[in-house]
């Protein structure tokens, strides 16, 4: 497994686990992934694709999109269909940019739904897909990171407990750069 807080170069491979609750059936899925991800390229703004109002499309055309394709693999062939992996631009400073992650984005880069498990459910499927930020050329997207559990915090409800393995969680993100 990769390590928390590890640095990669675009184009290495992270392997991590992935445990899943799923609260409707009460069971954990769990398996093991390879991410890649793959240098950062830019395209205009105004070529993302979505449905936006009048002075979001205006702001479009004012920034850059910052954009990288995500290679995620099934490297442990457990049956299972993996959740939308936490994948983030970092621009630095954190200061206002958006990291868009969807349906709609750029042409030959788009998120997608994550595949089922007849698609992923075999050691060695694939899975493309794609982290889109918006922010202006002065605040650049200058890596990738990856924080789900057991790198970043695991996403609760105010009402949820604290899961027990906890202590576990917010070791440090994987970046790319």
């Amino acid at each position: 497994m990769t390590r928390p807080g590890t640095r990669l170069r675009f184009g290495e491979k992270a392997i991590v686990p992935v445990r899943e609750y799923h609260p409707l059936q009460k069971v954990y899925t769990e398996g093991v992934l390879g991410i890649v991800v793959h240098r950062i390229r830019t395209t205009p703004g105004s070529r993302v694709r979505g449905n936006f109002d009048e002075e979001d499309r205006a702001l479009l055309k004012r920034h850059i999109a910052y954009h990288a394709k995500v290679t995620i693999t099934n490297e442990s062939g457990n049956a299972f269909s993996p959740g939308t992996p936490r994948l983030g631009g970092d621009f630095g400073d954190w200061g206002p940019a958006v990291t868009m992650l969807g349906e709609e984005g750029l042409p030959g880069c788009r998120e997608g739904n994550p595949p089922d498990l007849d698609e992923f459910g075999r050691k060695g499927a694939e899975w493309k897909t794609c982290v889109l930020g918006v922010s202006s050329r002065s605040r650049p997207m200058t890596a990738v990171q990856y924080d789900d559990p057991p790198y970043g915090k695991d996403v609760q409800f105010q009402d949820d407990p604290s899961p027990d393995f906890n202590k576990h969680y917010n070791l440090g993100p994987i970046t790319w750069s």
